[in-house]
């Protein structure tokens, strides 16, 4: 009687064990399930309504209903003080010269009769602590005429170097003549080499076969200018005439001035460059970067053999001709 009950409750304990088993398990070796993801997704290219000119506004010009429009623009690019309510700026007059596509701002507008600032147009735009300057650009200089007013570009200069005799202040190599040369000797006059021996022993003078080739370097220097307009500052593009928009569809001129809003050093930096014969190229930012970028390395030859792994390639005793020269484009501008 005792070894029954005792075998029902060993049977008992082996159908719990069971039951706990079929219930615990999955629980223990299955991953418990992710929380759902929140519906919530960041808005991307978000973008606000603003007050932008559609044509150029003169200083002093009342501002009417066909000079402006509501237009979207990009939320990380919204100046301070500009306007999103046309009746904000219906009615008001224009402190200084407002340019085609420039968001309205409010130090921008005054009310009628209200004392304008003094100064022309140029002026007006320059932001606190900077000055304009102006430089001409061409198409690859400007990004592809990419450039319009209000956007932030870096400079690219790029040196050409040579070598020069200190005193002379000229390239090398130089011209020699003969004064005095010993009596019954003969000396020649041209450009100045340098003497070397031959595996005979014969001792020669070599001279270079062209003048001497610059060694290039270019650098990332002036940043974060504003473009304060292309073109000229006319007295008929500030009276509403044609102007920088007009003739659209019409090609661009070769090469076009620029004013860029620098501090007094980088307008320096710009003026030697522009006269020391260094191509000046601009960059443009994305819109609402802005700041300096701090490091960045000239660029030379030697730098671009190291950086990628670039090798000399061997002089070998067969070739290609004729050179591989057809179809590549000119220099750029």
């Amino acid at each position: 009687m005792r070894g029954r009950r005792l075998l029902i409750l060993i049977g008992l304990i082996i159908i719990v064990a069971g039951v706990a088993a079929v219930l615990l398990v999955p629980r223990i070796f299955t991953k418990p399930p992710e929380p759902a993801p929140s519906e919530e997704v960041p808005p991307q290219g978000e973008t606000v309504t603003l007050v932008v000119s559609v044509q150029d506004i003169p200083q002093g010009k009342d501002i009417t209903e066909d000079a402006v429009v509501i237009q979207e623009w990009p939320v990380d690019a919204v100046p301070v003080g500009a306007i999103r309510d046309m009746e904000d700026v219906i009615g008001k007059v224009a402190r200084a010269f407002i340019p085609r596509g420039m968001p309205i701002l409010e130090s921008m507008i005054a009310k009628p009769g209200e004392l304008l600032p003094t100064g022309g147009p140029a002026a007006m735009q320059i932001p606190e602590g900077k000055v304009a300057y102006a430089l001409p650009i061409a198409r690859y200089s400007s990004v592809a005429w990419a450039l319009r007013p209000g956007d932030h570009v870096d400079v690219l200069l790029s040196f050409p170097l040579v070598d020069l005799d200190e005193e002379f202040q000229t390239i090398l190599p130089n011209n020699q003549t003969c004064v005095s040369p010993p009596e019954g000797e003969e000396c020649k006059s041209g450009v100045q080499g340098r003497l070397e021996a031959l595996p005979n022993g014969w001792l020669v003078s070599i001279t270079p076969s062209e003048g001497q080739r610059p060694r290039l370097v270019t650098q990332l220097t002036v940043q974060d200018a504003v473009v304060l307009r292309i073109g000229d500052w006319r007295e008929e593009q500030q009276e509403g005439g044609e102007g920088e928009g007009a003739g659209e569809g019409a090609p661009p001129p070769s090469e076009q001035p620029l004013t860029l809003a620098v501090t007094r050093q980088e307008a320096a930096i710009l003026e030697f460059a522009r006269l020391s014969n260094v191509r000046i190229t601009l960059v443009l930012r994305r819109s609402g970067e802005t700041g300096q970028v701090p490091g960045t390395y000239p660029v030379t030859l030697q730098y671009l053999m190291d950086t990628y792994g670039i090798e000399a390639p061997p002089k070998l005793p067969y070739g290609i001709t004729p050179p591989i020269s057809g179809g590549v484009e000119g220099p750029v501008e």
